[in-house]
């Protein structure tokens, strides 16, 4: 089965809170612009809560925070994040009842694009979100920060988040916006949210490409692989 084809969105650089609203803007508009991949940056670190996290206690500090429109916890959004929205109307046949399939779709595509590019030792999680907003504090910590916690579809490195999923859906389609780390540091976010800084189990939950490749691949090479990869027939890559 082919899933094509998909409108390439060049790379976007800029303010968060400008490309995260222009990501809304084209999902507005998806029954027009059709199954769409859309790179973005930030240019200056920031702070990105998911939508449901508005009323998230947190401490003052240096960097601004800005909310995105789909699920999940929040993100350090720094100019090493590559970033990129999976935009799928309802007439395309990743668009099923099943809510964690489109997931599924694109953590595939992600990792076939990496293995490509010499990341070994990757996994797709298949199994259900691991975040637990409602349960002890450390629970609701660790369901707090989106790379502490594993959900379905998203691209492991020896068992450590790589590329995270976060998903909003209306009745006209699916946004997935999939977030790429080259170095994880969770210090800043962690320290927003009154936390410490050196956690050892959120410091160990991801990892960035940096940090498991000694010659890492660019932006531009990551870019190519990946789209290649949403083009190509199923198990093709």
């Amino acid at each position: 089965m082919t899933t094509g084809p998909w409108r390439v969105i060049p790379l976007q650089t800029g303010d968060a809170g400008d490309l995260l609203g222009e990501g809304m803007r084209l999902f507005d508009a998806l029954d027009d612009l059709g199954p769409s991949l859309r790179w973005y940056r930030s240019d200056a670190p920031v702070i990105v809560l998911g939508r449901g996290q508005r009323n998230l206690a947190m401490v003052d500090g240096a960097h601004p925070v800005t909310t995105r429109f789909s699920g999940g916890g929040a993100v350090w959004l720094a100019p090493d994040v590559l970033s990129l929205d999976v935009l799928v109307p309802s007439r395309h046949p990743w668009f099923t009842d099943r809510l964690d399939r489109v997931f599924s779709n694109v953590g595939e595509r992600w990792e076939q694009a990496l293995r490509h590019l010499g990341v070994d030792d990757l996994t797709v999680h298949d199994g259900p979100a691991e975040a637990r907003r409602r349960g002890t504090p450390r629970e609701q910590l660790l369901a707090a920060v989106c790379y502490a916690t594993r959900g379905r579809g998203e691209v492991l490195w020896r068992g450590r988040k790589l590329v995270g999923l976060a998903q909003r859906r209306r009745r006209h389609g699916a946004m997935v916006q999939c977030g790429l780390l080259r170095h994880w540091k969770p210090e800043h976010l962690l320290t927003r949210l009154g936390a410490d800084p050196s956690d050892p189990e959120i410091t160990r939950a991801a990892v960035g490409l940096a940090e498991v490749m000694a010659d890492p691949p660019d932006d531009a090479q990551v870019m190519r692989a990946v789209v290649a990869a949403f083009a190509a027939p199923a198990g093709a890559c």
